[in-house]
């Protein structure tokens, strides 16, 4: 080949090798989306394997509205009338480690399983990176006692127990106090003294002793005769060496004697001199009836004393009206039926309900107490029908549950075994767990029984254990991880990391289908209100605000709205669609999800009148779909009328409103990633610079070809300048 054909195929091959680099610039950015969209599918080589997906790391900031006058606020009765003064105390700033353990892979359905639980460290005892340390978070901050809530209506089907069994132990009593104890009765304990003491000990005192002892006269629910049966049958060795009883035999004549009348196994026959039948009508003179412990904590109860005509203090006539000119007698079996049946939660918070409202919870059927989602709501007198039979009945017992024992008593009660209305914990108590002796005592018998009685404001791995309870080497119960399916996004990537369930649930816990049916359609059921909730990507990848104008955000497990599109904004240097959204804490009441108890105790008015309202700029790059920024601000209110008035009506702004925690989250792609994705997306999508990242292998043909297009042009340049010299 000749010197000139060899140089022109040289710059034939170096216009080739250059105009070919134009449509492998198109194709090379062309190919971008694509690639985006392949490396979004949550697969095993992107997901579960990496590293910091299963381990990621944010910050909070927390802020606690302090109650100054806490002790003062807490007396009873004088001090609930008194308003609280709330201080702002914070931020208080931890460290939010996420720890996720990949389950399984359901490649035919496209999702994913995982577990996902969070463990939280102060900034102000471990580094956070260069950020503010915050306040100490064993600073003490009063608020809202929350299990005092439960407590006092979980206590009033307790307090009928009590009266029940109150007026069973009087029964016993009377028995007992015309009982003789002889010679060989005395023979059976060590000393005189002790045999008095195991009369009348305690006699007069919260904790009688004596058999024959009661109570305060205040608080007649306090008997002796109860402690020691009570104590005999669950350790009988023991309460004879407390009542220095030295006889065994004794001992078991003793047992079957007070429980004998305690228990319905012995009966006396009374005259009908203070009797009436279940119609209410009078005995006949002269008529007599056998009456047990049962029969006469029934009649004393709905009626007089059957014995002596005495009105007792926790009786319809004396307990429910106190100046009236007729007596209330409801007989044995409606009276027996109405203390059972109050008994029992369904029973007493259905009551109270009632009385809070002034209507029933809806009926769907108003011939009797058979309440349901989307029935009728009607008076309540009308729904006490389901208890008595006439309205001075209904008056009476609604006297006597409001103002006598839940306004009352239960307070009085709840304050005798630790518990009052404002707390005073530590910032770390408050947020990741404290112990509630009541609530222990209560449910497990003991307060020191650390196996219940826990409650927390967030969920940390497991119950923080404040350093007095350290000391005692109590452990904190660990919170079970949340178990999580979403979708991979590789059959619909409009689905990407979506979510399906979690722990099975693809709604609230607190706004499900059981939490609507458990009180009857007041608490509103939020179908699917979880489904399809963002896991990171808005719809899938390559989204524009007309195509994609809402985004479902879960905000902390409160809410779950549909954030719209409001515009494109700028993070880092990178255009993003800009999510936007403030809520009306008016319109989210949250005592559902602090009882959770799914009954009607999760609806009854004021129990915990707090509301929930959040503040979220959430931000998306375009290209990728990804959530690279979000600022959610969420804020807890408390109606503090609504606890000492729990008929107000629903706050209708925040202004009726008073904050107690605030809580701001932050999270933002730091400067590396923000490189990351200029390079990765505006770099690889830009004709001319496209190539000049070197993220991929890829990138070196373009610069391959131009360099091997200047080569031709070289060297058929120069092989043209010889020829032409040569032939010169």
């Amino acid at each position: 080949m000749s010197q000139t054909n060899l140089a022109k195929g040289l710059i034939v091959l170096g216009i080739f090798l250059l105009v070919f680099t134009i449509p492998l610039s198109v194709m090379a950015t062309f190919l971008v989306q694509g690639t985006i969209d392949s490396a979004s599918v949550r697969t095993a080589e992107n997901t579960w394997e990496s590293e910091s997906w299963l381990i990621s790391v944010d910050y909070r900031d927390y802020y606690a509205y302090d109650v100054t006058n806490v002790d003062e606020i807490n007396e009873f009765p004088s001090g609930w009338s008194i308003s609280p003064n709330f201080e702002l105390k914070g931020p208080f700033t931890y460290k939010v480690t996420t720890e996720r353990v990949f389950v399984s892979h359901n490649s035919s359905q496209g999702t994913y399983e995982y577990t996902e639980s969070t463990s939280f460290e102060s900034c102000f005892e471990v580094d956070c990176d260069g950020r503010e340390r915050g306040e100490n978070p064993e600073q003490l901050i009063s608020n809202l006692n929350v299990p005092y809530a439960t407590l006092r209506v979980a206590t009033l089907p307790k307090a009928f127990e009590l009266i029940r069994e109150a007026m069973e132990s009087s029964f016993a009593v009377k028995m007992l106090k015309d009982y003789d104890y002889d010679t060989e009765f005395k023979s059976w304990f060590s000393t005189e003294e002790d045999f008095d003491n195991f009369l009348n000990g305690g006699d007069g005192t919260r904790n009688p002793t004596g058999i024959l002892a009661e109570g305060p006269t205040n608080e007649p629910i306090y008997f002796g005769v109860r402690n020691f049966v009570e104590s005999a049958t669950s350790d009988k060795q023991k309460t004879m060496s407390d009542y220095a009883i030295i006889n065994s035999t004794g001992m078991d004549s003793i047992i079957e004697l007070t429980g004998n009348w305690l228990n319905d196994v012995y009966s006396i026959e009374v005259d009908g001199t203070y009797l009436v039948d279940d119609s209410g009508t009078a005995y006949p003179e002269n008529a007599t009836e056998n009456i047990t412990a049962s029969d006469y904590a029934n009649l004393s109860f709905g009626g007089v004393d059957p014995i002596d005509g005495s009105l007792h203090l926790l009786g319809l006539n004396n307990g429910g009206f106190l100046d009236i000119d007729r007596t209330i007698n409801l007989g044995n079996n409606l009276s027996g039926h109405v203390l059972d049946l109050m008994s029992t939660t369904t029973g007493s918070a259905g009551f109270v309900y009632m009385s809070l409202s002034g209507f029933t919870p809806p009926m769907t059927d108003v011939s009797g107490p058979t309440y349901g989602p989307g029935g009728l709501e009607i008076p309540k007198y009308t729904g006490f029908s389901a208890y008595v039979d006439d309205a001075w009945q209904g008056y009476a017992l609604e006297y006597l549950t409001m103002n006598v024992i839940f306004n009352d008593l239960v307070p009085r009660y709840l304050e005798g075994i630790g518990s009052e209305r404002w707390s005073t914990l530590s910032m770390n108590e408050w947020l990741f767990g404290w112990h509630d002796p009541a609530t222990a005592f209560t449910l497990g018998g003991s307060s020191d029984n650390y196996s219940t009685g826990w409650f927390s404001l967030d969920a940390n791995s497991s119950f923080y254990v404040n350093p007095e309870l350290a000391e005692l080497g109590v452990l904190g119960p660990e919170n079970p991880s949340s178990w999580i399916v979403r979708d991979t996004g590789e059959y619909n990537l409009e689905k990407l990391d979506k979510l399906y369930t979690i722990n099975n649930l693809s709604e609230l816990d607190w706004h499900s289908k059981e939490m609507y049916e458990g009180t009857y359609g007041i608490v509103e059921w939020e179908p699917n209100g979880l489904r399809y909730a963002s896991g990171g990507w808005v719809d899938g990848t390559n989204i524009n605000c007309e195509d994609n104008d809402v985004l479902k955000y879960n905000l902390a497990g409160f809410l779950v709205p549909d954030i719209p599109c409001v515009g494109y904004s700028d993070v880092k240097g990178i255009e993003a669609l800009h999510y936007s959204i403030e809520t009306n804490a008016t319109e989210r009441p949250i005592q559902a999800k602090l009882l959770n108890t799914k009954t009607l105790l999760d609806a009854l008015p004021g129990s915990i009148p707090l509301y929930f309202d959040a503040k979220a700029d959430i931000y998306a790059e375009p290209k990728s779909g990804y959530i690279i920024k979000g600022d959610v601000v969420s804020t807890f209110y408390i109606d503090v009328e609504a606890l000492n008035d729990p008929s107000k009506e629903s706050p209708v702004n925040t202004d009726e409103l008073q904050p107690v925690f605030i809580i701001e989250v932050h999270p933002e792609l730091n400067d590396d990633q923000a490189d990351t994705i200029k390079s990765q997306i505006y770099t690889n999508q830009n004709l001319i610079t496209w190539w000049t990242n070197f993220d991929t292998p890829f990138d070196f043909i373009l610069p391959l070809l131009v360099i091997t297009s200047s080569t031709s042009f070289f060297f058929a340049s120069r092989n043209l300048i010889e020829n032409v010299k040569e032939e010169e």
